[in-house]
């Protein structure tokens, strides 16, 4: 053991980094986000202490020096967004760069010309390193294992609180599906701050037999908050989110004897559903691991927070590195990815067997808008064009899917089309009431249907279903929306008014 641990040293920095960006968002990151940022690290500290190594031929020193790389790789971007945040855009790239190199320099001198003990130094890194990396681990670990106890103690409160199925009172088990289209807002607020007409796609959705909520907002501001109160079909009460495969909608429909179907896409670390079936272009891991697939948003966060964000923001630092080329590349997988989620949605139906539970979960009209209004791969930059470009495309598109799924069904499903909170990636006109207005639309059975109002939020989505569909008798919630992130601050002072309802 005593002639491994010197060889440790430079793992271990090459770890924490990750895994203390992944505490930093826990509740937005899960575990398995880190498993392909983990390899490419220890692969590339692995590279680099090899080459190290060939050119001083000396494993002691060079692995001091791979360690000072990680170092400066990993904790570059830091400090660069902490001083632009402190003094504003006076720093440049070019001026830390000389800071680093500098000291990187002088750092690389001192341990190849002037020190005389790298023992001491090594043993130093190794203890140091593996204190910070195992603390981060212990915290990370304890996070996952907390929220594992939780969703256990949450799905024993949930079998004392779930309503059970009045057999009597079902009837066919039909499909649910749950289609998500991130961002998107309401006809009303399409209107009101855009100008944008969209009452040719909430008549054709009438006309296909849905109930669209005019007046509908979200109950949080981010995606994993609404759509986790969504499944738990309440609010948040805890501090902890919960994950949603222990949630009332899904333990409720596993109880009936349903199967998970979800899909792959870059957000996909927000939830675990413990899905039966996850279906995705690019091959993955044991099922559940994307190690082909386009960067996700913690690997985005985490070449922002260190020195690969230099190429982004000086992209002429390197020959031929053509920023605008490799974000198309980039967006051209969730341009595909989303064609293919379209299509797989319109075979379900016949191909996978019921009852099921489907979540599909849309990037449009999210950013980057890289759809035109056609279908045609366009990535545009000017946001209240590219967005309003991305709605029209993505409802062209849903009414199609919808259309199919009904006709191929044996048993009329349920569908549910939502947003889980307003425009992203539109700073212009953002406004609380803005980022809480949502396309809310359901297909449901008479019975159901005469329970549906106009401002109905997500927390009641699956409480008016299961009434209607299995006899349950869950009370409505008060609808309210939370302009707030943080649990602490989900409180009556950041409510915010239905504006819509106030103008009918």
């Amino acid at each position: 053991m005593k002639k491994i641990l010197p060889y440790l040293h430079p793992f271990f920095f090459a770890l924490y980094p990750i895994i203390e960006l992944r505490n930093f968002n826990i509740a937005y990151v899960d575990s398995a986000s880190l498993v392909r940022p983990i390899l490419v690290s220890l692969l590339s500290t692995a590279l680099i202490w090899g080459l190290l190594r060939l050119l001083t031929r000396e494993w002691t020193r060079s692995g001091i020096a791979t360690t000072l790389i990680v170092v400066i790789f990993f904790s570059y971007g830091h400090i660069f967004l902490q001083i632009q945040s402190t003094f504003g855009e006076m720093i440049r790239h070019r001026y830390l760069l000389l800071v680093f190199a500098a000291l990187f320099a002088l750092a690389v001198w001192f341990i190849f010309r002037r020190m005389k003990n790298a023992d001491r130094l090594v043993n130093f890194l190794t203890v140091a390193g593996a204190f910070l990396t195992l603390f981060s681990l212990a915290v990370s670990i304890q996070h996952d294992f907390a929220v594992y106890q939780s969703a256990r103690e949450v799905r024993a409160a949930m079998e004392s609180a779930r309503q059970e199925a009045d057999q009597s009172n079902v009837g066919a088990r039909p499909d649910v599906y749950v289609i998500l289209l991130d961002a998107h807002t309401s006809a009303y607020a399409l209107d009101k701050y855009f100008n944008y007409d969209e009452s040719a796609f909430t008549n054709r959705l009438e006309e296909l037999g849905f109930y669209v909520a005019q007046c509908a907002q979200s109950n949080y501001p981010a995606t994993k908050l609404s759509v986790t109160s969504t499944f738990y079909a309440d609010y948040h009460r805890e501090d902890t989110l919960f994950p949603l495969y222990s949630s009332l909608v899904v333990e409720t429909l596993r109880a009936q004897g349903y199967r998970v179907v979800t899909f792959e896409n870059r957000s996909q670390g927000h939830f675990s559903f413990g899905e039966d079936l996850r279906l995705s272009r690019n091959q993955m891991l044991a099922g559940k691991i994307d190690l082909t697939g386009g960067l996700s948003e913690f690997e985005f966060q985490l070449l922002e927070t260190s020195l690969a964000r230099l190429p982004f923001d000086m992209p002429a630092l390197i020959p031929g590195f053509d920023l605008a080329q490799q974000k198309e590349t980039e967006f051209y997988e969730h341009y595909q990815q989303t064609f293919f989620i379209l299509n797989e949605l319109k075979r379900l139906p016949a191909e996978v067997e019921g009852p099921k539970l489907v979540f599909a979960h849309f990037l449009v009209p999210h950013p980057p808008f890289i759809f035109t209004a056609d279908g045609k791969f366009d990535w545009n930059e000017n946001e209240v064009d590219g967005y309003l470009s991305n709605v029209e495309f993505i409802d062209s598109q849903i009414t199609g899917v919808v259309q199919e799924i009904v006709a191929k069904s044996k048993i009329p499903p349920v569908i549910i089309i939502m947003g889980d909170h307003g425009p992203s990636g539109v700073p212009s006109k953002d406004t609380p009431h803005l980022r809480m207005e949502i396309l809310n639309a359901y297909y449901v059975n008479d019975a159901a249907r005469a329970d549906l109002y106009p401002n109905i939020t997500p927390v009641n989505s699956f409480r008016v279903v299961f009434n209607n569909y299995f006899g349950t008798d869950y009370p409505l919630l008060e609808d309210v929306s939370y302009h707030a992130g943080r649990f602490e601050d989900f409180t009556p002072e950041n409510a915010v008014s239905n504006e819509c309802m106030g103008s009918r």
